[in-house]
């Protein structure tokens, strides 16, 4: 890791340095989606990270979307907070990805208490990156799991219960909800979910825009 540290901070900008942040512009560097989708395989808020590296919730916000460039120090921390080698920023374009993914290609993203759920793993089928309109994701949910999203926003949800059997809430509307079945809301209704059934269940959920 050490050999790593040395050698991309040798192929920086001098100006990352002295600075905590610098402007993005001009920067062929492209670390901030990285960032995020390390953040998110982490398990962490941009709330956490910003604790840990000893900013505020805003500055991560610009960091993951590409407005700023943090400072090697900063980066530093990011590293250490995120279990990951400076190197590992520093690759091929994080939208360069496989059109067709495998199934043991797609990031898996677990979803905890402090998220709002348990016994929920997120599988991405759109690749976490600045600029994609979509997010889809199968919600792989054991026996008992549930998610809860209390957090309202703009735009619409739709998807396809692939396996299992659940119990979606939307508002105070609760559905019970078996394979084959489908559902469409517009995002600033609250909604919650929870597998009632002995199997493990599958939902193909897909959102605009990207909230995750």
């Amino acid at each position: 890791m050490l050999v790593n540290h040395v050698i991309m901070m040798h192929t920086l900008p001098v100006q990352l340095a002295g600075k905590c942040c610098v402007s993005s512009e001009n920067n062929p560097l492209n670390i901030g989606p990285r960032i995020r989708r390390a953040r998110l395989s982490k398990g962490l808020r941009m709330r956490d990270l910003a604790q840990v590296v000893g900013c505020d919730e805003s500055m991560i916000s610009k960091i993951e979307a590409g407005k700023v460039m943090p400072s090697l120090p900063m980066l530093a921390k990011m590293v250490d907070a995120l279990d990951r080698d400076m190197a590992s920023f520093f690759g091929l374009r994080i939208d360069d990805y496989k059109l067709v993914q495998k199934p043991e290609d797609r990031l898996k993203v677990p979803v905890d208490a402090l998220r709002g759920g348990t016994g929920v793993v997120y599988e991405r089928l759109v690749p976490v990156a600045a600029g994609n309109l979509l997010e889809a994701n199968v919600h792989v949910v054991a026996p008992g799991g549930e998610k809860i999203d209390l957090i309202t926003h703009q735009g619409e949800a739709v998807g396809y219960l692939v396996s299992g059997t659940i119990e979606l809430t939307i508002d105070d509307t609760t559905y019970l909800m078996t394979a084959g079945d489908s559902f469409f809301f517009k995002a600033y209704l609250t909604n919650s979910y929870r597998n009632v059934g002995p199997d493990e269940a599958r939902i193909v959920w897909v959102n605009t825009p990207q909230v995750h």
